[in-house]
C-alpha cells in the first residue's frame, strides 16, 4: 500500500502547489527566472505546501503558459459585420434583488460596470458603436446562471459576460461557456476553485479565498503567534469554502484550529457557541461570514468578556461590521480586498465619478468590476468581434500586471489575481489599512518585485 499512498500524495501535491513566476503590484517587466524558481502556485506559502515534506510532485499543474490552452477552431469563424449591428452587447450577471443576501455586492458591481461602459461609450465606443449592457439577475437556484448565460448567447448576442458573485453561480456559467464560448470576466467570487477547472474562458481578478487565507494565517500565526485559534463560519457555501485555505495552512503549520463551528447564514443569536468555544482556553477566533453577522458575534462576544483578538476576510470590512458591533468592533482585523484611503489618481478620480452618479462611496465590489469592464471593453476593441479572439487577448495578461482604480493586478497562469492584498483594522470607530508583509517574503517584499504594496 505504501506506493499507492505515495502517489496519492504526489497526485494531490501536484493539483494544489507549484513553483511559478509573479510579480508584484507596479512591477513594468516580466519576473526573473530566479524569481520564478521561488515562487509557488497561487503564491502559496511554501511551509503550506501540501505533504511538502514528505514528497515532491511529479507534475506541477497551472504553472506554464499553456495551462489554460484553448485549441479550437474559433478564431477562424468570420467576424460580426459591426456596421450592422446597433449596439455591441457585453452580458452582466450579478444578484440584484433585495431579498439576497449577496445583492449588497452585486449591486455595487453592477454600478462599477455602467460606469466604466458609460465611460467607453463617451470615447466613441466601438468604431462609433455604443456597448450596451444587458443586465441578468443572478439567483440562488442551482442551474440558473446556465439559463441566463443562454439568453445571453440566443437571444441577445453578447460578446462577453461580466459576474458573479456566488461560486457555485460562477461554476455553473463557466461550465456552459465550455460549450457556447463566452468570454467571462469575473470580478466578485471569492471561490478559490473557478480557475482551477481548466476552461479557458475566464479571468479573475478579485482577490479569493486562498490568497485572503494564505493572508490570515500567515498574520495570525506568524507575526503575532498566535497558538490556540478558533473558527466561527455561515452554515453556507461562503463559508465552508472560505475558510478551508486558512484551515489547511493552520494544519500544515502545525497550528490546528481547536474548534470549526458553524451557524445558520440568517443567524442572529450566537451565545451557545461563544460559550462553548469560551472553554477552549482560544487565543484568537476566525470568523468567515457577513459584516452584519460579525458585527453581532462580536457583540456578543464582548458581552460574555471574552477578550480575545478576531480575525476574518475581506466581506467583513464593511460599515456594518462598525456599526452592529459598535465599540466592540475595535481591534477587529480583517482582509481588505481594496484600500479605500490610498491616494492613487486613478481611484480618486473613479470615486468622484461614481459619488457624482450614485451618491455613495464606491466599495470594492464596484472598483473591481469596473477594472473588469475595461479589460473587457479593451478586449473586444483590440480582437474585434470575435469572442475566442477576445478571450485570447485577455490571455494575454497571464504573468502580467494590470493596473486599475482597486490597485495594481497581477494575473497567473489561470489568469486568477495573486497580487499581495491589504489588511485593516477597526480603530476608534474606523479601518485602517496597511499592505500585506507576509513573513515569507524577503525585506524587499514579495517575491516578484523589490517591494510589496498592497491594493
Amino acid at each position: 500500500m505504501n506506493w499507492k499512498l505515495t502517489l496519492l500524495a504526489g497526485l494531490t501535491a501536484a493539483l494544489l502547489a507549484a513553483p511559478m513566476a509573479a510579480q508584484a503590484p507596479g512591477c513594468p517587466s516580466g519576473p526573473s527566472p530566479t524569481r520564478a524558481a521561488r515562487m509557488r502556485y497561487a503564491d502559496m506559502p511554501s511551509r503550506a505546501f501540501p505533504f511538502g515534506s514528505f514528497i515532491q510532485p511529479y507534475a506541477l499543474w497551472f504553472t506554464t503558459p499553456d495551462s489554460l490552452a484553448f485549441d479550437g477552431s474559433g478564431r477562424a469563424r468570420p467576424d460580426a459585420d459591426w456596421r450592422r449591428l446597433r449596439a455591441i452587447n457585453l452580458g452582466f450577471l450579478g444578484p440584484l434583488d433585495p431579498q439576497y443576501s449577496e445583492s449588497v455586492y452585486g449591486i455595487a458591481m453592477l454600478h462599477g460596470a455602467e460606469l466604466a461602459l458609460a465611460r467607453a461609450n463617451a470615447r466613441g465606443g466601438f468604431h462609433g458603436k455604443p456597448f450596451a449592457l444587458k443586465i441578468h439577475r443572478d439567483s440562488p437556484l442551482w442551474g440558473a446562471s446556465a439559463i441566463e448565460l443562454v439568453r445571453m448567447d440566443y437571444r441577445q448576442h453578447v460578446w462577453a459576460m461580466l459576474g458573479s458573485v456566488d461560486g457555485a453561480s460562477t461554476h455553473i456559467a463557466l461550465r456552459a461557456t465550455l460549450k457556447l464560448w463566452v468570454p467571462i470576466v469575473d470580478t466578485a467570487t471569492t471561490d478559490p476553485t473557478v480557475t482551477e477547472t481548466r476552461i479557458p474562458w475566464l479571468l479573475h481578478d478579485f482577490p479569493d479565498d486562498r490568497q485572503q487565507g494564505y493572508a490570515l494565517a500567515d498574520y495570525i500565526f506568524n507575526q503575532l503567534h498566535l497558538k490556540h485559534v478558533a473558527i466561527l463560519r455561515a452554515n453556507n457555501r461562503y463559508g465552508r469554502l472560505g475558510y478551508t485555505v486558512f484551515f489547511n495552512t493552520a494544519r500544515r503549520w502545525g497550528k490546528q484550529p481547536v474548534m470549526v463551528l458553524k451557524f445558520e447564514p440568517y443567524a442572529t443569536g450566537f451565545t451557545r457557541s461563544l460559550r462553548e468555544l469560551q472553554q477552549l482556553g482560544m487565543d484568537g477566533l476566525v470568523l468567515w461570514c457577513n459584516a452584519r453577522q460579525a458585527g453581532l458575534i462580536v457583540r456578543q462576544m464582548r458581552a460574555l468578556g471574552m477578550r480575545q483578538p478576531v480575525f476574518g476576510p475581506s466581506r467583513l470590512t464593511y460599515p456594518a461590521l462598525i456599526q452592529t458591533a459598535g465599540v466592540a468592533a475595535n481591534g477587529v482585523v480583517t482582509v481588505a480586498a481594496i484600500n479605500p484611503d490610498r491616494r492613487d489618481p486613478k481611484w480618486l478620480a473613479f470615486r468622484r465619478r461614481y459619488r457624482a452618479r450614485y451618491h455613495a462611496d464606491p466599495d470594492a465590489y464596484a472598483a473591481y468590476a469596473y477594472d473588469g469592464m475595461n479589460l473587457l471593453i479593451a478586449a473586444v476593441r483590440q480582437a474585434g468581434l470575435n469572442r475566442t479572439r477576445i478571450m485570447d487577448a485577455l490571455h494575454a495578461y497571464a504573468m502580467r500586471s494590470y493596473a486599475g482604480v482597486s490597485g495594481t493586478a497581477f494575473f497567473d497562469y489561470t489568469l486568477n489575481n495573486i497580487a499581495p492584498v491589504t489588511m485593516a483594522r477597526v480603530e476608534h470607530g474606523h479601518f485602517v489599512y496597511w499592505p500585506e508583509r507576509r513573513s515569507d517574503w524577503s525585506r524587499r517584499g514579495w517575491p516578484g518585485c523589490t517591494a510589496a504594496a498592497g491594493r
